[in-house]
């Protein structure tokens, strides 16, 4: 039996039944949502041709992301998630700068951010350097912008920021880029936009700014997370040592033909976004109505900050709610559906 949800996209949001005694999983950032219909039933017809090798790379895919981002398909750089697609970039620019001076390379990002950006930076041999977040969470780019010298490899800003779910501006962007060295990488984690109410011009800044490259990910508003499939933008120069490091055969036929049809969905996934947004409101007014207001937030996640965060999100787990704790910083919740989202503001009320 499944439980079927009303979607101001007239499409219908499947989920499995919950119960009061059921722990809810709020630390991943994954959709609520299950992938559309269109996607179930490609999945579906590939599973028998799972003993044929996908394509060596995905260049249908690339040339489908071109299409829908206005880009030329030597710009584009696809991965096993935006995670490989960041080793991969990471990767480039550690072998350059070691060629040049044969110094550790080292990344500057704010934090608390995405842990994976550590873990890859010592997977690389990399160093990371972290400015801090202003206290609306927003990264500190003035900061940032400091932060990044000579041993600099590279500059890593997400927006909407993970954890707090902040954006930075256009201008902002601007300052950094014409502040960073301009042959520095600057790697912008675009990885929640799709939830965002507002977003960068992307297309002129990476015109205007060849060092400037952004990354996104079909693994979130998306909802392909178990597929794995990530990309990232910018000038031919920047994204030709990336493409270097392009795995063969590590984008399955099911992931490109599914990731090709999520970026045609684009009605449907205005829906599923609307209906995101209207469980983060509830789920924020219920925290603000405990006395534990979160940061304004343009992600399917929210962030209560500080020390009463850490307490209240212990105070949350054990009510059967786990969400995500930065250790030192606060803690984040991931946005469910709205049979989840009534759960978490149970145990909201239980936890005050």
């Amino acid at each position: 039996m499944t439980v079927v949800l009303p979607d101001p996209s007239g499409a219908r949001l499947e989920q499995a039944p919950m119960r009061s005694t059921d722990i809810v999983r709020c630390d991943r950032n994954e959709s609520a949502y299950p992938p559309l219909p269109a996607v179930v039933s490609a999945l579906r017809r590939h599973s028998g041709d799972a003993h044929h090798y996908p394509s060596f790379r995905p260049e249908h895919l690339r040339t489908t992301i071109a299409e829908h981002t206005g880009s030329e398909e030597d710009n584009i750089t696809i991965g096993a998630g935006a995670t490989a697609v960041l080793s991969a970039m990471l990767q480039d620019s550690a072998a350059r700068f070691r060629t040049a001076g044969g110094r550790t390379p080292r990344i500057a990002t704010p934090a608390p951010t995405f842990e994976g950006f550590a873990l890859l930076a010592g997977m690389i041999g990399m160093m990371l350097d972290t400015t801090p977040l202003l206290d609306d969470g927003r990264p500190d780019m003035t900061a940032l912008a400091a932060a990044a010298g000579p041993d600099t490899a590279a500059v890593i800003v997400c927006s909407p920021h993970n954890p707090t779910g902040s954006v930075v501006t256009d201008d902002e962007i601007r300052g950094l880029l014409a502040t960073v060295d301009a042959s520095t990488p600057v790697i912008l984690d675009q990885a929640y936009v799709e939830y965002s109410s507002t977003a960068p011009d992307i297309g002129t800044l990476v015109a205007e700014h060849p060092n400037l490259i952004v990354v996104r990910t079909f693994s979130k508003a998306h909802g392909l997370a178990g597929l794995r499939v990530g990309y990232a933008i910018g000038s031919a120069t920047s994204i030709r040592g990336a493409r270097r490091h392009e795995v063969p055969f590590s984008i399955t036929a099911a992931a490109e033909q599914a990731a090709s049809l999520a970026l045609a969905a684009s009605d449907e996934l205005a829906g599923r976004v609307t209906a995101m947004r209207r469980e983060r409101d509830r789920l924020a007014a219920a925290l603000d109505d405990a006395g534990h207001p979160a940061l304004p937030s343009e992600a399917n996640f929210l962030y209560v900050p500080g020390a009463d965060g850490l307490e209240f999100g212990r105070r949350l787990r054990s009510a059967g709610v786990v969400g995500r704790e930065f250790d030192g910083h606060g803690h984040r919740l991931t946005v469910p559906d709205r049979a989840g989202t009534d759960l978490v503001i149970a145990a909201i009320r239980r936890a005050r």
